[in-house]
């Protein structure tokens, strides 16, 4: 159900602003955006010492649609992005698939190349981590922020953005190894190489 709010959230805002979008005579597009992650989540904390400490950055990828809208010299693109992750903790995989709704807003740079920068919201979907007896999730949806450029080749764009989690958010399980609870901070600290694709 709160998978359906997230998604009927941004169609809405989608609609919202193409609807005024047109009333001024700007113009608007949709695509689609896929491409590779390079996430790293935070430590994982835990009172037993025989548990790995430290993540290592693992790649991941995402697919997902775009609304770009036109106006003033800016656009404005909110997506609608499906991520999965994956965080090794010496050899432990930490996995994580989920929703991502960025509203970024930028502008023209130096000839094809633009910049841009806005909030992001992430619905956790599910996870996973090596010998986890019990999950909970503190928070299903939280807010992060990311900044980029890209470069415009006519109906294909490429952009590379850091995204950052600016809630505090973690991941708290039981271990089956020596039945102690941990948590790990799941806040997005990533980099993402995408393709966009405008189909109209």
């Amino acid at each position: 159900m709160k998978t359906l709010r997230f998604i009927a959230l941004f169609s809405l805002l989608c609609s919202a602003f193409a609807a005024n979008a047109q009333r001024s005579g700007q113009g608007s597009n949709w695509g689609l955006r896929g491409g590779l992650n390079y996430n790293s989540n935070g430590e994982l904390l835990s009172e037993a010492s025989d548990l790995p400490k430290n993540a290592k950055s693992n790649a991941g990828f995402h697919l997902g649609v775009y609304k770009k809208i036109d106006f003033l010299g800016f656009f404005l693109r909110p997506e609608l992005v499906y991520t999965e992750t994956t965080s090794s903790y010496n050899g432990d995989d930490f996995s994580m698939s989920k929703i991502d709704l960025p509203f970024n807003l930028g502008s023209g740079f130096i000839g094809p190349t633009y910049i841009f920068a806005g909030p992001s919201l992430q619905y956790v979907l599910s996870s996973e981590f090596a010998d986890v007896a019990t999950a909970t999730s503190l928070k299903d949806i939280s807010v992060g922020a990311n900044f980029g450029v890209g470069l415009s080749l006519n109906k294909i764009n490429i952009d590379l953005r850091y995204e950052r989690g600016l809630t505090q958010k973690e991941m708290r399980f039981l271990t089956q190894k020596v039945y102690r609870e941990a948590s790990i901070d799941t806040r997005q600290d990533q980099l993402i190489l995408s393709v966009l694709l405008q189909l109209n």
